[in-house]
């Protein structure tokens, strides 16, 4: 129980509620940039039909249709915001669920934990060297307490 308290909680903030706001920081931080990108696209487009419009010369408006082209592939490669934001979003939900199911094991858990640690207690460092009790000896785990704890 304390190596999964510890996987959960370094003592300042719980682990997996840190990393899934790095995450949601991440996905933020891609939106922003795509939308940043997404909007210079759409600057270029308008310029290079305004452009197009304002030459005769063919070999002219093929350079402004090659700068739509490329615009367009821009729109289409930004679609990658939208998919990663729903993976890590599905990460982000995991994490959290597991988190959440973690601390309730380790809460149930703890307080049977607490009797059977008072229950077994040895009575001194010595009783630890002497090997495993005999069965019907006191103050040691049933498979009833084995089963809870796996359960």
């Amino acid at each position: 129980m304390r190596e999964l308290s510890a996987l959960i909680n370094d003592g300042n903030e719980r682990r997996m509620t840190r990393a899934a706001g790095e995450l949601g920081a991440a996905v933020g931080g891609m939106e922003t940039a795509t939308q940043k990108i997404l909007a210079s696209a759409e600057v270029i487009d308008d310029c290079a039909r305004a452009l197009a419009a304002a030459l005769n010369n063919d070999y002219h408006h093929g350079l402004a249709q090659d700068l739509q082209d490329h615009v367009v592939r821009i729109y289409e490669a930004c679609n990658f915001q939208d998919l990663a934001g729903q993976r890590i979003g599905k990460v982000i939900a995991m994490l959290v669920m597991i988190e959440e199911r973690l601390m309730a094991m380790i809460q149930h858990h703890s307080g049977a934990n607490e009797q059977r640690a008072k229950a077994t207690k040895p009575s001194s460092a010595g009783d630890l060297i002497n090997g495993p009790r005999l069965d019907g000896a006191a103050g040691h785990a049933s498979q009833h307490d084995i089963d809870v704890m796996f359960a």
